[in-house]
């Protein structure tokens, strides 16, 4: 079992830190300097934060812990970097959506608006091949079962039962 360092993390939390300064960025009312500060905070509070929570050999173990979310109440994680930057959590839940969940994943990084909204997905990466499995097709790896359910006519499923088809 491998715990993550900081490094192997960085693409998926500049990603995440990213998704969140545009939606800031999106109402116009900071400047780019003070996005750039909350950008680089968030980014440092998210790799802090999952520094022991990440396993790029599991990828799902752990998704709980480093799931992003605001639902009528401000992540504590986006309101420490917002407050570096003097936002108040009042100004902060009027730039961003009442309703974001945001997973940060070691090779996903995938968000949703609303309660009912689609999961899209922000960041995607291959996971290193230890081995070579030439028997599998590329409809047989777990990768697929996402796409695959999402043809079959729900357009949103819930995160958790993807992480129970995918793990």
């Amino acid at each position: 079992m491998t715990h993550g360092t900081g490094a192997e993390m960085i693409p998926e939390v500049l990603a995440a830190a990213s998704f969140v300064c545009r939606l800031l960025r999106g109402r116009g009312r900071l400047s780019d300097a003070q996005l750039q500060v909350f950008r680089d905070c968030l980014a440092q509070a998210l790799s802090e934060h999952y520094q022991h929570h990440w396993f790029p050999d599991r990828p799902q173990k752990g998704s709980g812990y480093r799931c992003i979310r605001i639902n009528h109440e401000m992540d504590p994680l986006i309101g420490r970097a917002a407050g570096r930057i003097g936002l108040t959590s009042g100004q902060l839940f009027s730039l961003l959506p009442r309703e974001l969940t945001l997973w940060v994943d070691p090779y996903e990084v995938s968000y949703r608006i609303g309660e009912d909204g689609s999961i899209c997905v922000l960041y995607e990466a291959e996971p290193p091949v230890s081995s070579p499995a030439p028997s599998l097709s590329p409809y047989d790896q777990t990768a697929n079962c996402k796409n695959r359910f999402m043809m079959g006519g729900r357009t949103s499923p819930p995160k958790n039962y993807l992480m129970m088809v995918s793990s």
